[in-house]
């Protein structure tokens, strides 16, 4: 399309003065007010638009061009192309239906029950190792029977054991004054032998004797202990031959060790007294411990006191610790207190 060209400023007011005057003079019928040179430039300037619009329309028409569509501006490969935000969906209402069931009530809660306190855990107590233990009465019995003889005099019989290689231990009374007595004994194959021995030394107050059996070969017993009074009820075994025709092998009383006593006005002596029961023939008998000790030797069992008030009996004893103060006086042949009556007796006169 051809581009229309407007006149300046100046010659439009120009014109438009002219126009006014035209039209004022004609509703007045003059031109006064315009002078010639005014109209003649109005004219040219007429004549000059007439030519320039001639021109125009002689000229051809121009067809517009469409203006070309920019191209987009390529986006960095770094920043993703933003992906068009969706259309929110409408929230869905919430219809709100009737219970299915009828509801079920809630079920009364049951009480707790109250926990039992339980007493505390025992502590074990840690124990010391067990020392060797001791041998059972029957074992003990097996290793020192052969040790204990029976003694075998006019006056009766008794019995004795081995204080030490070749020589007997027994209580006085039972070989009285005589100097020789019978023992009888077995053998290491268990027979029955028999032998006569000396009788060479004895005290009469502790009541004991020693008898030489240099001829036999029969163990000693080694093992002995002394006793206090703290040691009352303590388990014991004696062992000797009671009365009876046949020799075989000792017999053993299980007991305890119930009294022991210092008789202070019979030079200090110690007496021991047990509730295991002492039969004829078992005077001069060890006495012995658990652990195999001898202890004592069997001498006498009182049925009276002092005072003749009977009594179920009293089993009388004398310490071995009153053997081994005399020993060596009686291996040399000694006969002491000779003008003295037993222990036991005597002891019976200050009770």
């Amino acid at each position: 399309m051809a581009k229309l060209t407007l006149p300046s400023t100046p010659v439009l007011f120009k014109i438009v003065l002219v126009v006014l005057a035209l039209a004022v003079g004609a509703g007045a019928g003059t031109f006064s007010y315009l002078g010639f040179t005014e109209v003649r430039e109005i004219n040219e300037l007429l004549t000059e638009d007439r030519e320039r619009l001639a021109q125009l329309e002689a000229a051809p028409t121009v067809t517009p061009q469409p203006t070309p569509t920019p191209k987009p501006t390529t986006t960095p490969s770094s920043e993703p192309t933003p992906q068009p935000t969706s259309t929110p969906q409408p929230t869905a209402t919430l219809v709100t239906f009737p219970p299915t069931s009828t509801p079920q009530p809630t079920p009364t809660p049951q009480p707790t029950a109250t926990p039992i306190p339980l007493p505390p855990t025992v502590t074990p107590i840690s124990l010391p190792p067990t020392s060797t233990p001791a041998p059972s009465w029957n074992d003990l019995y097996t290793q020192i029977r052969r040790s204990v003889v029976k003694i075998e005099t006019s006056n009766g019989t008794g019995s004795g054991w081995v204080y030490e290689d070749g020589w007997l231990i027994t209580a006085a009374h039972v070989t009285d004054s005589l100097r020789e007595v019978t023992v009888h004994y077995q053998d290491s194959s268990g027979n029955e032998q028999s032998m006569k021995a000396r009788v060479i030394g004895t005290d009469r107050l502790r009541d004991i004797a020693a008898v030489d059996i240099s001829k036999i070969d029969l163990p000693p017993i080694e093992a002995r202990r002394d006793v206090g009074a703290n040691d009352g009820g303590e388990p014991i075994m004696t062992v000797g031959y009671s009365s009876d025709p046949e020799v075989g092998w000792p017999s053993i009383r299980i007991g305890a060790l119930t009294t022991v006593s210092t008789l202070w006005w019979l030079e200090g002596l110690k007496a021991l007294e047990t509730d295991a029961t002492f039969d004829p023939g078992d005077s001069g008998g060890p006495i012995l411990d658990l652990q195999g000790n001898v202890i004592g030797i069997a001498q006498a069992t009182a049925f009276r006191t002092g005072s003749g008030q009977r009594i179920q009996g009293r089993q009388m004893a004398i310490s071995v610790l009153e053997v081994e103060d005399v020993w060596r006086q009686l291996k040399k042949g000694e006969k002491l207190n000779q003008d003295s009556d037993y222990w036991f007796y005597r002891r019976w006169e200050e009770e």
